[in-house]
């Protein structure tokens, strides 16, 4: 499941972007302005519009330029295809959850009684035995195939899979999810 995750860099995050976005453009320039620096300060452009510093808009600014990748993919896809790249990403993590959900080896967090349609982004499991949960994390990492976080749930662990990726998709991912949970729920190398 490469493309869910971070390829091959398990000590990377499988993300590396965000974005806020505003209603009323003065509001991220009053937030999050920094205005102790004179170099910081925003200029004035032709006519005397205020060219907004993407500094003082912003939640971190001592960060690389993280807005650029970001900026370039809304130019590329447009609209239609964020919507489609996201919609596949739940659309899977739904698949995950639901799959995660009736599975006899896992169970989803937070509750039986959640629902698929409040399950976006994230999945939130453990497994039922107490002491593959122990391991679970490092079981799936050390496949290479998928990336999964650890995190505690209720004072146990659990685990935290992350559909990020604007690869990713039902037909080529489920099945490589469903066969590494289902490997290591029966023990196989």
């Amino acid at each position: 499941m490469k493309s869910v995750v971070n390829s091959n860099c398990p000590w990377k995050k499988p993300y590396d972007a965000g974005i806020f976005l505003c209603r009323d453009a003065s509001i991220p320039s009053q937030v999050f302005r920094n205005p102790n620096a004179a170099y910081l300060a925003t200029p004035s452009g032709a006519g005397g519009a205020v060219i907004h510093s993407p500094l003082n808009i912003g939640l971190e600014n001592s960060r690389r330029f993280r807005a650029l990748p970001v900026y370039a993919v809304l130019l590329s896809e447009g609209r239609q295809g964020i919507a489609s790249m996201v919609a596949r990403m739940v659309t899977l993590a739904r698949k995950i959850a639901s799959f995660i959900r009736d599975s006899e080896d896992y169970e989803w967090l937070p509750d039986e009684e959640a629902m698929l349609e409040n399950s976006f982004m994230i999945v939130l499991f453990r497994a039922k035995d107490a002491a593959l949960n122990e391991v679970l994390v490092d079981k799936i990492n050390e496949t290479r195939k998928m990336f999964v976080s650890g995190t505690q749930w209720r004072g146990k662990k659990a685990c935290r899979i992350a559909v990020s990726n604007w690869r990713a998709g039902v037909e080529k991912d489920l099945p490589v999810v469903q066969e590494v949970l289902t490997s290591i729920a029966e023990a196989r190398p």
